[in-house]
């Protein structure tokens, strides 16, 4: 099958003025949803890549004879697995559900203008390829080279504007609630100091109003898949607990330092969503987030159930000692739960002097530590390093899913048009350019692997798509 009968089932149908066009015969992006078509959809992506070999004859569907087709199809068999470029297409994974593109070329000028039935609101199949966990779509190198072309175009730009204005949300924010903490009545403004504290927490909560519409239009275009990311918690815990603070400031509530502290933190921890805009801390940030997804939850899970009924043991044994009423450290259940969770944390000794304690609290006392601290601290070190040589080979492909996620959000914004203003239909690209975007910054490759080695993998990755692909033609 060539790539352009396999394009054309999923692209949409013009007629000759454009008016009343119909959709494509089939839908991509319910073919990437359906988790049992995982090979087709890299069957698909394999025909948005037509391999170009220089100075070969042009096919036809049908010769004039006989010996015109035996010399053509012979030179297209004798051809190797190794063509020097690559034109990769962008225009079904660009378009709306409908195969739409966001741009059509005039046919007088041969000029590219805005498409008037393209709807920007469909998702875009590079967005639903994202999302789908299909390993072999994302790295497809039709995918990966379409998410660093939007990425240099646009992506990065905005994505740096957005994270500079968030620095500058955070100062004012620090800003306002430091100096706040050194006054014995925060609602009262005097000095220089004080003015330009007032200024902060004006313009604190115009970017709190701002960022609370920017999740409202989110929530409204994601619908329920946008609750299931984590990040959207600390979102809306950090611009909730702002709005906390005005009123419980003016009614002199003691508690507005700790609402004020925990929406401290929860903005802070909100600058983990511009991870992407450098590899370094994108690939960091996913690593991190993988060990603490996998080996924490588990360490925790385990150390809940030998801490709670160790401490519950204990606390029932010292009754015996009279420790209880004579140790500030024991003085209650929460105390001792307290002390326990604090020797793992800390990794101190629950007790600093063990002569006034029976021996069944000795003995506990030194089981809850061994067990802890020899043991489960050193399980969890060992599952880590195992845990970070398995990250760090899927933080390329996390990081690649956050780019998209950015950049599909990006442009969602109907007033920037980013999809449409920055749409390319497709493009070459030359084996030495691929092989520089798909192996680069591998840690499993040497730094001094030299081009030759870099063209030669990537020749290898690439021959067997497109033999696979020249089988199908056939």
């Amino acid at each position: 099958m060539y790539h352009e009968r396999a394009q054309s089932l999923f692209s949409w149908q013009p007629d000759q003025d454009i008016t009343n066009p119909q959709p494509s015969f089939y839908t991509f992006k319910s073919i990437i949803e359906n988790p049992k078509m995982k090979k087709t959809v890299v069957a698909v992506l394999d025909q948005m890549v037509n391999p170009h070999w220089p100075h070969l004859p042009q096919r036809k569907e049908t010769y004039s004879n006989e010996e015109e087709r035996e010399g053509v199809e012979g030179a297209w068999n004798s051809i190797t697995d190794d063509p020097l470029d690559y034109q990769f297409y962008y225009h079904i994974l660009d378009g709306d559900e409908g195969g739409r593109p966001p741009k059509i070329e005039t046919s007088a000028e041969k000029k590219e203008r805005d498409n008037p039935h393209f709807n920007w609101r469909n998702k875009s199949c590079l967005e639903v390829i994202a999302k789908s966990k299909n390993k072999e779509a994302l790295q497809h190198p039709v995918v990966r080279m379409l998410v660093k072309t939007k990425w240099n175009s646009y992506g990065h730009l905005f994505l740096s504007l957005q994270a500079a204005l968030y620095v500058i949300f955070l100062l004012f924010l620090s800003y306002s609630l430091l100096h706040a903490s050194t006054k014995l009545d925060p609602t009262q403004y005097r000095g220089t100091a004080d003015l330009f504290r007032g200024i902060c927490e004006v313009f604190t909560l115009l970017m709190v109003l701002f960022y609370m519409c920017e999740e409202i239009n989110q929530m409204r275009i994601n619908g329920c898949s946008y609750f299931i990311e984590w990040i959207t918690l600390f979102d809306w815990l950090g611009l909730v607990l702002i709005l906390c603070v005005i009123p419980l400031r003016y009614i002199g509530s003691k508690s507005q330092w700790l609402v004020a502290s925990s929406a401290f933190l929860f903005n802070f921890l909100r600058i983990l969503k511009f991870s992407c805009l450098t590899r370094t801390t994108g690939l960091y940030t996913k690593t991190l987030a993988k060990i603490i997804q996998q080996d924490l939850a588990r360490f925790l899970a385990v150390f809940s159930v030998i801490f709670f009924p160790f401490c519950s043991a204990l606390f029932l044994s010292l009754r015996s000692s009279r420790q209880i009423p004579d140790n500030k450290e024991f003085s209650g259940f929460q105390s001792v739960l307290l002390s326990g969770f604090r020797a793992l944390s800390e990794q101190r000794p629950i007790a600093e002097d063990y002569s006034t304690f029976n021996w069944l609290s000795i003995l506990l006392m030194l089981a809850y530590m061994g067990t802890v601290i020899v043991i489960l601290l050193n399980i969890l070190i060992a599952q880590m390093s195992t845990t970070y040589i398995q990250a760090k080979k899927v933080a390329r492909l996390e990081y690649d899913v956050d780019r998209i996620l950015q950049l599909t959000r990006m442009e969602r914004f109907p007033f920037l048009n980013l999809r449409v203003k920055y749409y390319k239909k497709g493009g070459w690209i030359s084996e030495k350019k691929l092989a520089e975007e798909l192996l680069e910054f591998s840690e499993d490759r040497s730094p001094w692997e030299s081009v030759e080695d870099k063209l030669y993998a990537i020749r290898d990755k690439m021959r067997k798509m497109i033999k696979q692909m020249r089988q199908q033609r056939e």
